[in-house]
């Protein structure tokens, strides 16, 4: 059972390292929020839509490439100066393939959507892989020794001079060069800041590149399926329903997603090389997770189930009239966004252990799934459709996941969904609310999403704990909560 109290030094080190990783991740996309909202004033869905195309194409190919050289190093064992020298000739050979493979399929982007504007945009991003494949490997060290400050410096001093280039782009070119010059500027500022926050000068070297192929490859595959799971609905859009809709249904999934994606993916960065330290012991090893999985699921149904009660006045309040047509889509995104995060997250303890091959099983049969129903659903019910297959095909393959981590990590299967369920339960419940509460209002749209925000402050925490007492204070992050919160105010009290 795990309090406040007695949290090894690794859950200590997991609940800073996350503080970090949450700090780094929410300052970060806090820029790119702001930077979104500029960019969506400025700039006409059609642009959105032109760099979401390429981006199909870049990002396809940058996940083929991608050897996981970062999560190679930092598992136990992968110290010595051959084993980055290895992983940084790797990140440069990867960089340079992939820069190559980029220029010569532009114009078979341009030519499957029919947007010839795609292929020159295409070309200009393929600088990106490029530029990055110098980076300086030494930065991983940040993460392998814990220092998640230095990493949360270097994350967000490389977002702050992007947004300043993009924007700067965006007013004076007015047109969607804007972001794809961002894309291309970002990798340029992370490789200079790279060698000056860090001491470490790499070398060309390829002695341990057998060792790293053997944790890397089921790796690849399983990020390969990962990736075309989240561009398979954009796929479809842009091809049966035109630039125009791809480019609203790409930032209504860009802004739904964002919540949960960006509460997730730094405590995952702080969680794997957390749980490598902790995976020799068992009752640590689970102690530990299912407390994290229990966190993350608050965060994401609380966020998810929100937003997407809030999209209605979200949508025109934000982004303005023009997007309205994003709405229906962006609230089903955002409860994708929730159980895509909790898959996520499952795929840590699985990684840790080395079976990777389960993660890459998983992602495979989602897009099996995803694939056919998301062309249907455009084809009956448009972009809300292909958001409502996103949902269902989420929800079916999660139960797969918990079973695949139970069974591989030793985990029991019960303790997992009793993780997930609260709150779950929690946050159905103030959707319902919210949905029963805002035809009752007769007020302006501003004054109806701050009144939405703060009575799902006040009712996800609420049934949450009731949840918990009803169901007999089982072992959880409420528990920690609670604990937590009766601690400060005894303090309180007795001063």
């Amino acid at each position: 059972m795990v309090n406040a109290e007695n949290v090894p030094s690794t859950g200590r080190q997991l609940v800073r390292g996350s503080a970090w990783m949450v700090g780094a991740r929410w300052a970060t996309r806090l820029i790119g929020l702001v930077s979104t909202v500029i960019l969506a004033r400025l700039l006409a869905p059609a642009d959105f839509g032109i760099v979401a195309i390429a981006l199909i194409a870049v990002g396809l190919l940058e996940t083929v490439g991608y050897a996981g050289v970062d999560l190679a190093l930092m598992r136990p064992g992968a110290n010595s100066r051959e084993h980055f020298d290895t992983a940084w000739t790797i990140q440069i050979i990867q960089g340079m393939l992939i820069a190559g493979l980029l220029v010569v399929v532009a114009p078979w982007v341009g030519q499957v959507f029919s947007e010839p504007r795609a292929v020159s945009v295409v070309q200009l991003i393929a600088l990106r892989p490029l530029i990055s494949g110098f980076e300086n490997i030494g930065v991983v060290a940040f993460r392998k020794d814990l220092d998640f400050a230095n990493d949360f410096r270097f994350t967000v001093y490389t977002k702050l001079a992007n947004f300043a280039i993009v924007v700067g782009a965006a007013f004076y070119l007015e047109n969607y060069w804007a972001l794809a010059i961002g894309m291309t500027s970002g990798s340029a500022i992370a490789l200079i800041l790279s060698y000056r926050m860090h001491p470490y000068r790499p070398r060309l070297s390829l002695s341990c590149v057998r060792e790293m192929w053997g944790f890397s490859q089921w790796l690849i595959i399983s990020r390969v399926g990962t990736y075309l799971n989240r561009k398979t609905d954009e796929f479809v859009v842009g091809r049966l329903l035109g630039t125009s809709v791809m480019g609203g249904y790409h930032v209504a999934n860009e802004l739904a997603t964002m919540p949960s994606s960006e509460l997730v993916m730094p405590l995952r960065r702080a969680l794997f090389p957390t749980l490598s330290k902790v995976a020799g012991a068992r009752d640590e090893f689970e102690n530990l997770f299912c407390l994290s999985l229990g966190a993350m699921a608050a965060l994401c149904f609380s966020v998810g189930f929100g937003l997407m009660a809030v999209a209605p006045e979200f949508v025109p309040l934000v982004l303005g009239d023009k997007w309205l047509e994003a709405i229906d889509a962006m609230r089903w995104l955002a409860l994708y966004g929730a159980f895509s995060s909790l898959t996520l997250t499952l795929e840590m303890p699985l990684w840790v252990m080395g079976r990777t091959r389960l993660s890459a099983a998983q992602t495979w049969l989602e897009l099996a799934l995803l694939a056919p129903i998301a062309f249907l659903a455009a084809q009956v019910k448009g972009m809300e459709g292909v958001a409502m297959a996103r949902v269902a095909v989420s929800i079916a393959v999660l139960p797969l996941m918990l079973r695949f981590v139970s069974s591989s990590c030793m985990i029991g299967v019960g303790r997992l969904y009793g993780s997930l369920w609260r709150p779950c339960l929690a946050g159905l419940a103030m959707y319902g609310s919210l949905a029963f509460l805002a035809p009752l209002i007769d007020a302006p749209l501003v004054v109806l999403l701050v009144l939405k925000v703060v009575v799902g402050l006040v009712l996800f925490p609420g049934v949450l704990v009731v949840l918990w007492l009803a169901s007999g204070r089982q072992a959880g992050i409420e528990q920690q909560a609670w604990r937590t919160v009766a601690s400060l105010a005894a303090r309180r009290h007795r001063g």
